[in-house]
């Protein structure tokens, strides 16, 4: 893992329709617009700090590549003749989102919350001071950088309403429910306060079963990179948490993508829980997603 970054959204979450507004920019101009501020500006139709912010999460969500090209699967996403989901209309589209933010780690505080803070955790509850002192430990641990905690405040807070809606007035409610992760329900906000006056918020471990299985699928491929298999632990400890799942929801959307699709093979001998790969053809993992939005 590189880094860990917890800065360049400008304390901005993202919002509903700026991924589609940047990739259509990038395909338009090419990435060096984001050099020219007022360019920018003027074809996005948001601020400077917002353009800042856009950059960042279209890296977050894994739409571009190191070299910020944009990658095929954003084509298909966003771009081709006939896209899959431009506007985010589909909630299989939503989990794809959350896979990708939580693997490319490139937002790290995502990948810290969901797939390493409640390890060794019984409560599934926790706060802003919470998360940030687990943060401050991990960069201890592995020597990196000291991040202050302003930032990581500013990081926490992105972070949250990227998934919870807060307390509703006339201001904020059209900026609340602006984020396209919201509608999955992974993180609720509690009305109670805890004993230091934080506010409380709680990860939904759920059965989930509105999670499409050609999604899971795809997701599975993409996590895995060429190998052939995995063990049940390891789906757990990150699609698992990435999606929120509880081990039964687990459970069952592994066995239907085990009967949907005989290219995955569930394997238990002597304890040892895995799912084996084989006679994937080429582009199936393409293909999956074709089926899925009916391309």
């Amino acid at each position: 893992m590189s880094a860990l970054k917890f800065s360049g959204h400008d304390t901005f979450h993202c919002r509903q329709q700026w991924l589609l507004k940047g990739i259509k920019l990038i395909d338009n101009e090419g990435y060096t617009v984001f050099n020219k501020p007022d360019v920018a500006i003027s074809k996005l139709g948001v601020g400077k700090n917002m353009v800042q912010s856009i950059q960042h999460w279209l890296k977050a969500f894994g739409l571009l590549n190191d070299n910020h090209e944009v990658l095929d699967f954003t084509k298909k996403m966003f771009l081709d003749q006939i896209p899959f989901d431009p506007y985010l209309e589909d909630e299989g589209t939503l989990w794809l989102l959350q896979y990708k933010i939580c693997k490319t780690q490139f937002a790290s505080i995502f990948y810290l919350i969901f797939s390493e803070y409640f390890n060794d955790k019984v409560s599934l509850e926790f706060s802003e001071t919470q998360i940030i002192q687990f943060i401050e430990k991990k960069l201890r641990n592995s020597n990196e950088r000291e991040v202050s905690k302003n930032t990581l405040s500013s990081d926490f807070k992105a972070f949250v309403k990227s998934y919870a809606t807060p307390t509703k007035s006339l201001k904020t409610i059209e900026d609340d429910f602006n984020s396209p992760l919201l509608e999955l329900n992974l993180i609720s906000q509690l009305s109670s306060k805890n004993n230091n006056g934080d506010t409380v918020y709680r990860i939904n471990k759920e059965h989930r079963n509105n999670i499409p299985v050609e999604v899971f699928a795809y997701c599975l491929l993409d996590y895995l990179v060429g190998r052939n298999e995995i063990s049940y632990d390891e789906i757990r400890n990150t699609l698992g948490s990435y999606f929120c799942l509880s081990n039964d929801g687990l459970d069952n959307l592994i066995e239907l993508l085990c009967s949907t699709y005989p290219e995955f093979i569930y394997k238990n001998d002597a304890g040892i829980r895995q799912i084996q790969i084989k006679g994937i053809e080429k582009d199936f993992h393409n293909k999956l997603l074709e089926s899925y939005y009916g391309i």
